[in-house]
């Protein structure tokens, strides 16, 4: 009987444990386990981190910037880029912040994509592009220049922030990430006549086409169509040059496609193309330079031999000849 009434006890006390203990908490309640990673003395707050001012409470990440800036209210952001003198962390995601942000207006985003270019300098640090990179800068500026395509100057400031932050591999590779390839093709699309917007895209397709892999999806999308466009569009120097360059680019490394009825096509037009640029800048050396090397490509022993007619003293082709005037034109077999 004692143990029988020492065991009721027992029971009675568990029991009585169990009544008084505190609920758990809702789902909605729990602290989540996201942080931003920036620093260890962050409070974890609902669903995200609250920043160093308690300003503005972060989210937990999107497919958009790091911490999802996009929370931050449109005025704080801005002041916040004001402020900044150099690429901090706070300042990129004040930048990030604005980019993102739905409501922010066409001057707003100039001004970012003008910080952005004072940062960038023609030669950035790597820091620099790492500290852009992590702060997830290229799809921000992708989608800028999207939301702003019709707007030549904001879109033109896209470009050079992609053109300059495309120097190394890393930053390239981002902007490859963020589709910024289907933009460019957008962007000439929409402004086939505007010579400047179309050398911009030219040069971000020459800061991004770095490899087979690059060139091929370039290739693809149809780019060397748009950039034989371009070329035909206007003879000026900055067009032809960029328009050749980016020719190099996408005949050198996408050269192991297989081809067929259409590439044959293109090869004849990049010769016209590359021909057309000697004769209309044949005192030129760098455009008449880069134009050899891409009729190196796509012509068949070109300049390998020397020109009989030039060497009788006249050759009516001039710079459209593919034969060598000279001796110091050979190209090597």
């Amino acid at each position: 009987m004692a143990a029988d009434g020492m065991v009721a006890r027992r029971r009675s006390d568990d029991q009585g444990r169990r009544n008084r203990r505190e609920p758990e908490p809702e789902p909605e309640q729990q602290l989540s386990s996201y942080s931003s990673g920036y620093s260890a003395s962050n409070k974890i707050v609902k669903y995200g981190v609250r920043d160093r001012d308690n300003i503005v409470g972060w989210a937990a990440p999107t497919d958009g910037c790091a911490g999802s800036q996009d929370k931050m209210s449109l005025p704080v952001a801005l002041q916040g880029l004001q402020d900044a003198s150099e690429a901090s962390e706070w300042a990129c995601r004040c930048a990030c912040a604005v980019l993102e942000n739905p409501s922010a207006g066409r001057i707003d985003m100039e001004t970012v994509l003008q910080k952005l270019k004072s940062w960038l300098s023609p030669s950035p640090e790597r820091q620099v592009i790492t500290q852009l990179i992590a702060a997830a800068i290229p799809a921000a500026v992708v989608r800028a220049v999207r939301k702003f395509r019709s707007e030549p100057l904001a879109a033109a400031l896209g470009c050079v922030v992609i053109v300059r932050s495309s120097g190394s591999g890393e930053g390239a590779a981002a902007y490859l990430r963020a589709a910024a390839l289907e933009e460019v093709v957008a962007l000439m699309d929409r402004h086939p006549s505007h010579g400047g917007m179309q050398n911009v895209c030219l040069l971000v397709l020459c800061g991004l086409v770095k490899d087979a892999t690059a060139a091929r999806q370039a290739i693809s999308l149809g780019l060397v169509t748009r950039v034989l466009r371009a070329m035909e569009a206007t003879q000026g120097r900055e067009v032809q040059l960029n328009g050749l360059s980016a020719l190099r680019l996408l005949t050198e490394n996408g050269r192991s496609q297989r081809l067929g009825v259409q590439q044959d096509a293109a090869l004849k037009a990049k010769v016209d193309a590359a021909l057309r640029a000697k004769v209309a800048h044949q005192y030129d050396t760098t455009i008449c330079e880069i134009a050899d090397d891409v009729l190196a490509m796509v012509t068949p022993r070109f300049k390998e031999e020397l020109c009989w007619h030039w060497e009788s003293g006249f050759c009516k082709l001039g710079p459209r000849c593919t034969y060598a005037h000279g001796r110091a034109d050979l190209r090597p077999q």
